[in-house]
């Protein structure tokens, strides 16, 4: 099943750059126009000149990107990591008035074809997103972030991060609104081969980085077409932060709805439209706070969800009934899900959306304020407030087959770029090279 290897990153010089929370970024796929200046203006040595690369005097942003690596390993900023290694990653954080922490296990994943059944997906993929990172694989040669996995804990994994991090400082200490970075390197052979073997049964589930993991294996199949002797090359790898299903800081957001470019009779008629698969309950929203909408949703019904237009808020519930409207040859996994109902009988019954070309209709964002705000001044004209996916309806949906729609989880914190930057173009030792 799995196989887990070492892996040779680089890691940011602290003398060089001061505090490493100054140069670690949020991944590509979450920072706005608006947030990706502000970290290229925060620092000269910051990630997201490399995750999210900009062109210079109509050069390609890829290319640029390129130089910076080459220019930041022979200037020291960026630093080989001495010898292979995995890596505990600690995320200390508040969500909600609420602390809590999460801890990952980083270290090189073979790659594997979905079909092949080691590496698990949820969710659907984009093919721009992928253009993108490939584009920025083939120049760079490196991966600033990881890819998020859930795995079903293994005690002997377990022990081993206890210990790693028992016994001494961390190697990296950095910080987020919120969130506490601490890295630990593991670097015992004996160490490192108790978890290459407790994980060799092992399914890894994917919790964010579909885009990044196909993109690696495209990666991957060029350079072996490339390379004559591919033997245990780094890029047969993808570095995964890899989380327990049972870690108490394992914590999933809803991601919303901004719905728009859809006919104004649809909108207008919708509450009434949709009493033929809901109960439709038209309420005040007084509260813009997650915490309030999560509370209205709270119930006990089967689906739900809150549609938010410039006339007003409809509740939208149904019981397992409904179900029966939707396609039958999808898993019953995925029939339980809120999203399932609201993408199939919402938007592609109700709304007539081509759900093949969703991004023309929608967009998604974690604010509710934000979305109530895009409504009311025109930018948008429906709001979708859905509850969130849980991990064990992910597992479910994966273990079928089956694919959630886009967005259909958000897990908090995400993995930041720069903290462990992966190299592609190194050779990995084996498990019973390291033991020596």
């Amino acid at each position: 099943m799995a196989e887990l290897s070492p892996i040779l990153p680089f890691i940011y010089n602290a003398k060089l750059v001061g505090d490493v929370s100054s140069v670690i970024t949020p991944p590509y796929d979450v920072i706005s126009a608006e947030e990706c200046a502000l970290y290229r203006a925060r620092h000269p040595y910051s990630a997201i000149h490399i995750e999210l690369p900009s062109a210079r005097s109509n050069s390609n942003p890829y290319e640029e990107a390129a130089k910076l690596v080459q220019e930041w390993v022979a200037s020291g900023v960026l630093q080989p990591f001495p010898e292979p290694a995995m890596f505990v990653h600690q995320q200390t954080f508040t969500c909600h008035g609420k602390n809590y922490t999460r801890t990952a296990l980083v270290a090189g994943v073979r790659l594997e074809p979905w079909e092949a059944g080691v590496v698990i997906p949820h969710e659907r993929t984009f093919a721009g997103p992928k253009k993108d990172r490939l584009e920025l694989l083939r120049a760079t040669h490196v991966a600033p972030s990881s890819i998020f996995g859930l795995y079903e804990q293994k005690p002997p994994v377990a022990e081993v991060i206890a210990s790693v991090v028992s016994a001494g400082e961390p190697l990296i200490v950095a910080f987020e609104p919120d969130v506490e970075h601490k890295v630990w390197a593991i670097t015992d052979a004996k160490q490192l081969a108790t978890i290459h073997s407790a994980m060799r049964d092992s399914r890894i589930y994917i919790a964010d980085g579909h885009h990044r993991y196909e993109t690696a294996l495209a990666y991957r199949d060029e350079r072996r077409l490339q390379d004559g002797n591919y033997d245990n090359a780094a890029y047969n790898y993808v570095a995964m932060s890899l989380v327990a299903f049972d870690d108490p800081g394992l914590v999933v957001l809803p991601t919303h709805r901004l719905i728009r470019n859809l006919a104004p009779t649809l909108v207008d008629e919708l509450p009434a439209r949709a009493g033929k698969f809901f109960s439709v309950d038209n309420l005040e929203l007084i509260s813009t706070s997650e915490g309030a909408v999560q509370q209205i949703l709270r119930n006990d019904w089967d689906y739900a969800f809150l549609i938010y237009g410039r006339r007003g808020a409809w509740l939208f519930t149904a019981d397992h009934e409904v179900a029966a409207y939707l396609p039958e040859d999808r898993s019953e996994a995925w029939k339980k899900l809120d999203l399932a109902v609201l993408h199939e009988l919402v938007f592609r019954k109700l709304l007539d959306m081509d759900l093949g070309n969703i991004e023309e209709y929608v967009q998604y964002t974690r604010s509710i304020e934000y979305a109530v705000a895009a409504v009311n001044d025109g930018d948008f004209q429906l709001a979708a407030f859905v509850r969130p996916t849980g991990v064990d309806q992910l597992r479910a949906v994966a273990d079928a087959g089956d694919r959630m729609p886009h967005k259909s989880t958000y897990f908090y914190p995400k993995f930041p770029a720069g903290l462990i930057i992966n190299r592609l173009d190194v050779r990995l030792p084996r498990i019973a090279e390291v033991m020596r």
